[in-house]
């Protein structure tokens, strides 16, 4: 019995190495993949995106179902499109990011190897993790499971990354130098209920006036227009619209669905 628990005490000690160094290498790794992200829950959606991912910057560009882009670099966040990127007034952050944050605040829960790829399970508040990680240092799968909800990224393909965050921005034509859009509370709070969105500026009228685009967490396609006075906004057949006001600004919001709605109203209005 003694020798047993001897070599069971080797074999962990053994497997709780390897698992440091591999983990060292997906957190310093450099790398470019395509990756598929699911959500499934009351209802289903995924996106196909491409990502360029380095220890403490990152690009990634939603391919489907809309074209978007999204890059962190030196504690900042930026979205849009080539040739119209905004500084964003919230971070950032993908399933993968979220893993990360987790397995340095909480720890591995659990950790299981098997044919070269290591199986690592983060218990959280956030959510229950489990990433797939080959022993270089690259991820397969990345799960989250919350409050009935399983969120995946799977990696169809993944490869070192040799160029710099710099080199990888021109391609995109994304500017750091953009100056940064500053949004009231109620409008941050309201953007915490999205999957993701983009900024940009337009006219209407002769007011300079800011858009934003976003996917609700519900799958509904939500507008909000944010303008320091109030405006003439054209709606589409079917859609509704909130107006709210606040300290020095106006806000309207555009959405087809009641229930969206009605939920952005009281975070505007309270």
């Amino acid at each position: 019995m003694k020798r047993i628990l001897i070599l069971f005490c080797i074999s962990a000690f053994v497997v709780a190495v390897f698992s440091q160094s591999f983990l060292d290498l997906f957190l310093s790794n450099s790398y470019f993949g395509r990756r598929v992200v699911t959500e499934r829950g009351a209802s289903s959606k995924s996106r196909i995106e491409l990502v360029y991912r380095w220890p403490d910057e990152k690009i990634v560009q939603v391919l489907s179902p809309l074209m978007m882009i999204w890059a962190k670099h030196s504690g900042s966040f930026f979205m849009g499109e080539p040739n119209n990127f905004r500084v964003s007034p919230l971070e950032i952050l993908d399933l993968e990011d979220l893993f990360i944050r987790q397995l340095r605040q909480v720890g591995i829960s659990k950790t299981e190897r098997s044919d070269g790829k290591y199986k690592v399970v983060v218990d959280s508040p956030s959510g229950l993790f489990t990433a797939i990680i080959t022993d270089k240092g690259y991820p397969e799968r990345i799960t989250r499971i919350l409050q009935g909800v399983t969120t995946e990224l799977v990696y169809e393909e993944v490869k070192p990354l040799s160029e710099g965050f710099d080199e990888i921005a021109k391609k995109y034509n994304i500017r750091l130098s953009e100056a940064p859009i500053t949004f009231p509370a109620e409008i941050k709070e309201v953007l915490q209920t999205v999957s993701w969105y983009t900024i940009s500026r337009l006219k209407i009228g002769e007011e300079q006036v800011v858009l934003i685009m976003a996917n609700h967490k519900s799958g509904s396609i939500l507008k909000m227009v944010y303008s320091s006075k109030e405006v003439n906004i054209n709606t589409e057949q079917n859609e509704k619209m909130l107006h709210c006001t606040g300290q020095g600004y106006h806000v309207y919001v555009i959405t087809q669905d009641e229930e969206v709605l009605k939920q952005v109203k009281e975070m505007l209005e309270k």
